[in-house]
């Protein structure tokens, strides 16, 4: 029988922040927790909660936001655990599209008065459904056939931009090359990705 907590608990539970001794896999983690396993949640937490954390300041710009939005992104974590299917993805990849769309959706609701803040939801939404919300697509298999394909550099550039949240200024400093280098390794890996996506839909 599957334990139901409802979001109070959940922010109750992960309040406590128990230690990690061990890295563990976070495919296994995110099936435990939609069997209701609570120190699963925990463990989740502690392994990706940093990271999580960093991608939704960088987007909201404002701390407390952030903070509120973490506590969103492992509340839904713990209901739709049971949708995520390893055989289709990554935990790691799930957690940050799900993580992505919380901030998405917070700065809709904000309606920031400056244009470019909306310019940049577009844009944010974009990368989301060009990258990380592949899983969630029917040409799954395609993109995924069509990301192998990909120099490995191009390949991980785009997995750092559109999945972490890096910028091309953090991206290159990742990546240990120049900017420029950075930006073009992106622009190519997505034409790229258009190009082969393109042929496989005609044949």
């Amino acid at each position: 029988m599957i334990m139901v907590m409802d979001a109070p608990q959940v922010r109750q539970m992960l309040a406590a922040r128990p230690r990690v001794s061990e890295p563990a896999n976070l495919n296994l983690l995110v099936e435990s927790v939609a069997k209701g396993d609570k120190p699963a949640l925990k463990s989740l937490y502690n392994l990706m909660s940093g990271r999580l954390f960093s991608v939704l300041l960088r987007m909201v710009r404002q701390r407390d936001v952030a903070e509120d939005l973490l506590q969103d992104v492992f509340v839904t974590v713990w209901r739709k655990a049971h949708q995520f299917d390893s055989r289709r993805g990554n935990a790691e990849v799930w957690l940050f599209s799900i993580t992505r769309r919380k901030a998405i959706d917070r700065l809709r609701i904000s309606r920031r008065e400056t244009v470019g803040a909306f310019e940049d939801v577009a844009g944010m939404e974009r990368e989301t459904d060009i990258y990380v919300g592949i899983g969630n697509t029917e040409n799954y298999i395609s993109v995924r056939k069509c990301l192998k394909e990909l120099r490995p550099d191009v390949h991980r550039a785009l997995q750092l931009c559109y999945v972490f949240g890096l910028t091309h200024e953090e991206l290159a400093e990742e990546m240990q090359v120049p900017v420029g280098t950075a930006k073009s390794w992106v622009r190519r890996g997505l034409a790229q990705l258009k190009e082969s996506l393109s042929i496989d839909e005609r044949t």
